[in-house]
C-alpha cells in the first residue's frame, strides 16, 4: 500500500504547477530563430572564441551544441554548453533563450550518464512541452526515480495523445511498469486521468489475490470508460482477464539435513494459499526432493496435471532441473538463482540464454544483492556523494559492497575488516586521521618540538553504508565517534536487524522486508503464526509466501511478459533475464528498537 502522506519531490511540483488546467495540451513554446550561421560545430566554436559580441558568442555556442546533439555528439555538446553557463551567462537576456539553453543542456547531460544534473537542467523551464515530459520520465527512469518517471509519461500521454509518433511504443507499458515499481505516490493529481491512473495502481496493490485484482480491474475500467488505460490495457492487466487458478507442484527438500528451510518455504505458501478468499484458488501438490531425484518427480508432477511448479531450492537441484526442463511448456520458479552463463562467442546465441523467460523459467530468491542495490537508490535518493563503505570478509559481506559499487556513481571510500578488532582501524584510515597524525609527527620533528595537536578526520564525507552484522553494527558506532564521524548518516542492510539488540543501533537506516515493517493483513497473520519476530527462517516464510503469488501469475506471463507487485520480502519485479528482483525501502531503528517505514 502506498503511504498516505507522502512528500512531494521539488521536480513534482515543478510538474504540477506548469500543466495548465484538468487535461489541458502544454503549450510548446516557440523557438526563437536564431541568425542563421554557417560551418560545422568545430567551425562555430572557433568563430564564438574569436567574437567580442557575447550575444553573438552566444548564438554560436548554442549552434554548435545543437549541431553536436545531432550528431550524437553528446559530451561535446555538453562541454560547448558549459562554457556559455560560465562565460555568456548574461547573454542569456530573455526567457527563450534560457529554455533552449536548459533543454539543450538536458538532453546532452542525459545522453552521457549526468542524469542528476539532466534532472536539475529541467527544473529550470518555466514552461514544460510534452517531449520535457518524455525527458524527465526517461532521466528518471535511469535514476530509479519511479515515480516521477510514471507522472512523465502520464503527462506526456495526456498531453500529445497514444498515437503521436513521440511516444515510445507501449507507452502505457511503461507507465505500469513504473507505477507498480513506485514506492509512493504524488499528493497533487494535475488531471483526472493522472489521478485514475495511481488509483488503479493502488487498488490493485491493495487487493489481496489475483481473483480480487480482476474484480477491481472490471470495476476501474467502467468507472473511466474513456482512460488511456482503458482503451489501450498494459500488457499485465490485458492478460489478468485470461486468468484461471492452476495446479502447482511444489518441489522442496522436506527431510535430510536442509528439511527445515524447506519447511519454512512450505509453510510461508500454505498460508499464502490460506488467505486467499473464494473458490478460484490453485491446487497444490508437494514432492520432496530429498526423497528422490528431481526428474523422477519432474515426471511424476506432469503426470498428475501440474501446470505450474516451484522449487527446487538447493543451488545444484536448480542448475540440473533447469536442464531438465529446458523446452518444457509449463512456467517453472526456481527457487535460486542460476550463475550467468559464459556464451562461446563462436555459437549462434541460444535465445533460452537471452531470454529465459521465453523458456517460461522464473528465478527467484532472497538475495543480498537486492538490498545492496535497493540501497544505493535509497542513499542516492538521499542526495549523498562521498561514502564511506564498511565490509567485512564475509562472502555475503563481499557481495553487497560488490553489487552496492557497481550502482553507485560517485567516490566510495573502502572501510574494509576482517576481524571486528579492526573494525575501528579501518575507519580510521578510511576517515584518514592516521594521515593527519603523520602530519603532525612531521611538522614536530621539523620544528624539533612536540606540538599541541588534535587529530581530526576529513570533513568531507556525507555518509556511511554498512555492510556488516548487527554484532559489527554495534561496534561502528563508537568506532565512528572516536574518529569524530559520528554526525555522519548510517545505512545499512537487513542484517544489522537479525539478533535481540536491535535498541543499540538507534538512527541507523536500513533496508528491511515489508513483512516485517509494514505488513499487510494476510503478512501479519503469518508474521503471528510462526513468531517470526524472533525466527531465524524469517526470510524463508516470506520467500515461500511470495512465491506463490509468483507462481499463480506466471501463466499470465509472456515472452515479454512484465510484472511487479507489493509483496512480504519487497517490491518484485521482472528482469529481462527472467530473474525476479526486489526493491526495499528505507526503515530507520527508533528508540526501543522499532523500525519506522520511511519509504
Amino acid at each position: 500500500m502506498f503511504k498516505k502522506f507522502p512528500a512531494v519531490s521539488p521536480l513534482l511540483i515543478v510538474v504540477i504547477l506548469t500543466m495548465n488546467g484538468c487535461q489541458s495540451t502544454p503549450q510548446t513554446p516557440r523557438t526563437a530563430t536564431p541568425e542563421i550561421i554557417g560551418g560545422d560545430a568545430q567551425t562555430l566554436l572557433a568563430q564564438a572564441a574569436d567574437a567580442t559580441d557575447p550575444r553573438r558568442q552566444l548564438k554560436l555556442r548554442m549552434a554548435a551544441a545543437e549541431l553536436l546533439l545531432d550528431g550524437q555528439q553528446y559530451a561535446a555538446a555538453a562541454d560547448a554548453l558549459s562554457l556559455v553557463n560560465q562565460s555568456f551567462g548574461t547573454a542569456l537576456v530573455n526567457e527563450q533563450s534560457r529554455a533552449d539553453y536548459a533543454r539543450m543542456l538536458a538532453r546532452a547531460q542525459y545522453h552521457s550518464g549526468d542524469y542528476i544534473a539532466a534532472q536539475a537542467a529541467l527544473t529550470e523551464l518555466p514552461v514544460w512541452t510534452p517531449q520535457d515530459y518524455l525527458l524527465i520520465a526517461n532521466i528518471c527512469q535511469a535514476l530509479n526515480d519511479y515515480r516521477c518517471s510514471a507522472d512523465g509519461y502520464i503527462q506526456a500521454s495526456v498531453a500529445l495523445g497514444l498515437d503521436h509518433p513521440d511516444l515510445p511504443d507501449q507507452v502505457n507499458n511503461l507507465i505500469w511498469q513504473n507505477l507498480s515499481r513506485a514506492q509512493s505516490g504524488p499528493e497533487v493529481f494535475t488531471h483526472r486521468y493522472h489521478h485514475a491512473w495511481w488509483l488503479l495502481q493502488q487498488q490493485m496493490r491493495e487487493a489481496s489475490s489475483i481473483p480480487a485484482q480482476q474484480v477491481v480491474w472490471q470495476t476501474w475500467q467502467r468507472r473511466y470508460p474513456s482512460h488511456p488505460a482503458r482503451l489501450r490495457p498494459p500488457e499485465t492487466l490485458r492478460r489478468l482477464d485470461l486468468y484461471e487458478a492452476p495446479n502447482i507442484a511444489l518441489f522442496l527438500p522436506l527431510t535430510g539435513p536442509v528439511a527445515s528451510a524447506g519447511q519454512a518455504i512450505r509453510d510461508g505458501l500454505i498460508s499464502a494459499l490460506l488467505s486467499e478468499a473464494g473458490d478460484n484458488r490453485p491446487n497444490i501438490r508437494i514432492y520432496d526432493t530429498a526423497a528422490a531425484d528431481i526428474g523422477q518427480l519432474w515426471e511424476q508432477a506432469l503426470a498428475e496435471g501440474a501446470q505450474v511448479s516451484v522449487g527446487p531450492l538447493l543451488k545444484d537441484q536448480v542448475l540440473r532441473f533447469s536442464e531438465l526442463t529446458a523446452y518444457a511448456d509449463q512456467p517453472r520458479l526456481v527457487l535460486n538463482y542460476l550463475e550467468n552463463p559464459v556464451a562461446d562467442p563462436a555459437l549462434p546465441p541460444d535465445p533460452r540464454v537471452e531470454a529465459p523467460t521465453a523458456n517460461k523459467l522464473f528465478q527467484f530468491g532472497i538475495a543480498i544483492e537486492d538490498e545492496a542495490r535497493a540501497l544505493a537508490n535509497q542513499v542516492l535518493l538521499a542526495g549523498h556523494e562521498k561514502l564511506i563503505v564498511v565490509s567485512s570478509n564475509r562472502s555475503w559481506s563481499q557481495r553487497a559492497s560488490a553489487e552496492y559499487l557497481k550502482h553507485w556513481p560517485y567516490p566510495a571510500t573502502n572501510a574494509y575488516f576482517t576481524d571486528i578488532k579492526e573494525l575501528t582501524q579501518a575507519i580510521g584510515t578510511a576517515m584518514q586521521v592516521e594521515a593527519s597524525e603523520s602530519r603532525k609527527t612531521e611538522i614536530a620533528n621539523i620544528l624539533g618540538q612536540p606540538l599541541e595537536f588534535l587529530a581530526r578526520g576529513r570533513q568531507d564525507m556525507d555518509a556511511v553504508v554498512a555492510f556488516t552484522n548487527q554484532v559489527e553494527a554495534r561496534a561502528l558506532g563508537p568506532a565512528l565517534r572516536f574518529h569524530f564521524a559520528s554526525n555522519l548518516p548510517l545505512y545499512a542492510t537487513s542484517q544489522i536487524a537479525r539478533g535481540s539488540e536491535v535498541d543499540e543501533l538507534v538512527g541507523f537506516n536500513l533496508t528491511e522486508m515489508p513483512l516485517f515493517t509494514h505488513p499487510t493483513a494476510s503478512q501479519s497473520a503469518l508474521y503471528d503464526a510462526f513468531a517470526l519476530k524472533s525466527n531465524a527462517q524469517a526470510e524463508l516464510y516470506a520467500l515461500g509466501y511470495d512465491a506463490y503469488r509468483l507462481a499463480t501469475w506466471l501463466p499470465l506471463l509472456n515472452s515479454e511478459g512484465q510484472l511487479a507487485l507489493p509483496a512480504a520480502s519487497g517490491y518484485i519485479w521482472l528482469d529481462k533475464a527472467g530473474r525476479f528482483k526486489r526493491d526495499l525501502g528505507l526503515s530507520r531503528v527508533e528508540k526501543g528498537g522499532t523500525l519506522k517505514y520511511v519509504e
